[in-house]
């Protein structure tokens, strides 16, 4: 009773003071008393809006008032509710039970970053344990964390270390979101996202300058995946770098021969530290791989750099899980990844020996190739000097498509065949637990043939266009192999519906992925089976379901967003692009245009670092409608008599395109600024449709 009167009286007096000084109207009061408002200060001195607030206890400790509490009472205005679809809703009085829990939650958001440090400590064991194997489960490229470790560090002192909470803070934060959306019971206990990523990046600001930790560099390529995600490129790529020299700098004093810092004892670790710390360094070289493809900006960690390392080969997920024998030999010992690459096609393993325990061993290799493809990409492709010449076209042996396209087969003959879909299904590894691996490996394999094969095929064929080469400058000085550009074709839109069935099947199984690179294979997927849903012929008819298939890769993408930010540069372009190639096909708005034509568009398709060129792309748009019609090289199905415009060819494409226009019902006509509109409302003759979504599933 005295502490409230003394805290009212405390409370006067302050007032007291701002009146005198008259520092213009005074502001609204929170009174801290343990009654309920208004409190008799407020009540004696005629104050309104009394505010009550809890009674705070002073820490040991006092933090700064623009610390982290400032940011996360910005960043959130509360917990927010999460229910899945498919997640019963609590009844009244599971949700009275549930209350205090809201509450308290509530208040530790906007408290100190203490307080969320005080939650992650508080929270039940088993919600710890659920968060790491989501974590483990759905983001394969990252399967550096080992539980047992981090649980027994947990249980062996009161107080976890920084590292240890700023790990735990960062797994929380990507695996909020996925926890709601299987509709997981724990997930209510956790704080927002957001929160949880700024306590980690609060944490790790002081961490980073530190001694070498291996927990420091796995909480840094987790956040650069939750920047990545979303939507925070240059964050992204500067954790990701911080990692990689906290990583480099740790291996230097592990092979040093004499210890670099006198003052720095060298730690004994044991077989599983030392597996713990190799899954760690390739973790680093996938998450380099991620942030460099699709941008100017070069590797940190290229192959040849672990090689020269000697950086051993990661251990099996059962080994890495149960700990190495004892008896085996030293992993350091043990051979690198790959060999020294002077052959064409890099293989370092017997055929067919890379089983689904030796998936992170795959995805290494995989992702190698996949930075190699991108980087083809981004530096022209096909365009770039000298690629057109009779020697480097794409079937020709030597050449560096071809060098390419040698070593992803080659990946994909060392791995067993179990680890190949669609011979083997989601359902049988999901049987084993493997599910969201496999998907991830396939997934990999069929993105890398659908960008290899896609740079040579017409960004924007006619409706009569049949398998063919590039059909605009440069154009390839050499000719293709008999049924070369068919069979490239049917490539290309195989591996677009293995994609979409993937993902299908993943969601039918439950082991749905929702990492920011599988977003990027359903938007590549979606972009060709739109391609192909609009120009069959250039598939001889091979793909009647791919309207289907289309849907599947949409619906994805749509429930995808809900979780990264990411997925709003793809799902704007696949609607031009549904806008574009519905016109093409139907009508003659873009006789003639080429890639040239669509630059901007083109460099959309491509990039896995999406940046929004809604506005450009409705430039080009409009640029290539309100053209003069051009003539098509030979070989695009079309003769030059069909191309000749009439004599009052203008008014019949002001009248073409304004027919089109009216029937595409307002919000997707070109004249419409997209970037100001909701998303999904799209034309009825686009083909897509994302109010069927799943509707032929």
């Amino acid at each position: 009773m005295y502490a409230g009167m003394f805290q009212e009286r405390l409370g006067s007096i302050t007032q007291q003071i701002v009146d005198q000084n008259g520092k213009g109207p005074r502001a609204k009061v929170k009174c801290v008393h343990s009654g309920s408002p208004p409190c008799r200060r407020c009540t004696k001195n005629k104050i309104s809006g009394c505010t009550l607030i809890r009674p705070q206890v002073p820490s040991s400790s006092q933090r700064p008032r623009n610390s982290l509490a400032g940011l996360v009472a910005k960043r959130s205005s509360g917990p927010r509710a999460h229910v899945s679809p498919s997640q019963p809703r609590h009844s009244s009085q599971e949700q009275e039970a549930t209350q205090p829990h809201s509450q308290k939650r509530s208040f530790i958001a906007r408290d100190d970053g203490e307080d969320i440090g005080r939650h992650i400590l508080d929270l039940p064991r088993g919600v710890v344990l659920k968060s790491l194997h989501l974590f483990s489960n759905k983001f394969p490229e990252l399967s550096i964390l080992h539980t047992p470790t981090i649980l027994a560090d947990l249980e062996l002192v009161s107080s976890p270390p920084k590292e240890l909470n700023a790990l735990i803070g960062a797994v929380l934060a990507v695996t909020r979101e996925q926890a709601s959306l299987v509709g997981a019971p724990w997930a209510s206990q956790l704080l927002e996202r957001e929160q949880y990523a700024l306590y980690s990046r609060a944490l790790l600001s002081d961490l980073i300058l530190s001694p070498p930790k291996v927990k420091v560099v796995q909480a840094l390529l987790i956040i650069t995946l939750h920047e990545w995600g979303s939507r925070d490129f240059h964050k992204a790529w500067v954790y990701c770098g911080i990692a990689i020299r906290i990583m480099q700098a740790l291996h230097s004093m592990r092979v040093a021969p004499c210890a670099l810092d006198p003052s720095s004892e060298r730690e004994s670790r044991n077989p599983t530290a030392v597996a713990i710390e190799t899954r760690t360094y390739w973790g680093c070289f996938i998450m380099d791989c991620m942030v460099n493809s699709g941008t100017y900006n070069p590797p940190m960690l290229p192959m040849p750099e672990m090689i020269k390392l000697k950086v051993p080969r990661p251990l099996n997920a059962v080994d890495f899980t149960f700990g190495p024998d004892a008896a085996d030999a030293s992993l350091s010992d043990s051979p690198p990844l790959v060999p020294e690459p002077s052959t064409p096609a890099i293989q370092s393993f017997p055929s067919g020996t890379l089983n689904v325990a030796q998936s992170f061993e795959v995805l290494i290799g995989g992702f190698d190739i996949w930075a190699k493809v991108m980087e083809f990409l981004f530096n022209d492709g096909r365009k770039a000097p000298g690629m057109c010449a009779p020697h480097n076209c794409p079937w020709v042996p030597g050449s560096h498509w071809s060098i390419t396209w040698g070593r992803l087969l080659a990946w994909r003959s060392g791995q067993h065949r179990n680890l190949h879909y669609p011979i083997t299904s989601v359902a049988m590894h999901m049987a084993l637990g493997y599910g969201e691996t496999f998907t991830y490996v396939n997934l990999l394999y069929y993105v890398s043939v659908l960008l290899l094969h896609r740079e040579y095929a017409p960004f924007l064929p006619t409706p009569e266009c049949t398998p063919v080469g590039p059909i605009d400058p440069p154009e390839l000085e050499a000719t293709a192999p008999e049924n070369w550009w068919e069979d490239s074709v049917a490539l290309i839109v195989q591996s677009a519906e293995n994609i979409a069935k993937l993902l299908h099947e993943a969601s039918e199984c439950g082991t749905q992925l929702m990492t920011p690179f599988v977003g990027f294979c359903a938007f590549s997927a979606a972009f060709i089976l739109i391609y192909v849903h609009h120009f069959p012929k250039m598939n001889l008819g091979r793909s009647p379901d791919a309207e289907k298939y289309e849907n599947i890769c949409l619906s994805y993408l749509e429930e995808f967003r809900g979780v990264w930010k990411i997925a709003d540069g793809w799902i704007k372009t696949l609607h031009h692009a549904s806008l574009l190639y519905a016109r093409a096909s139907t009508t003659r708005t873009y006789r003639g245009r080429t890639r040239a034509d669509f630059e901007h568009f083109h460099q959309s398709v491509n990039e896995f670092r999406v940046v929004d060129r809604s506005k450009q792309q409705n430039q080009e748009m409009d640029q290539a409608a309100t053209a003069p019609e051009q003539t098509l090289p030979e070989g695009t199905g079309m003769s030059t008599d069909d191309l000749s415009p009439d004599t009052n060819f203008l008014l019949s494409q002001l009248l073409a395109e304004v027919s089109s226009n009216m029937e595409e019902q307002g919000p997707w006509s070109q004249w419409w600024p997209l970037g100001e509109i909701e998303l999904p409302s799209v034309p009825a003759d686009s083909g897509f449709d994302l109010g069927s979504y799943g509707a032929e599933n």
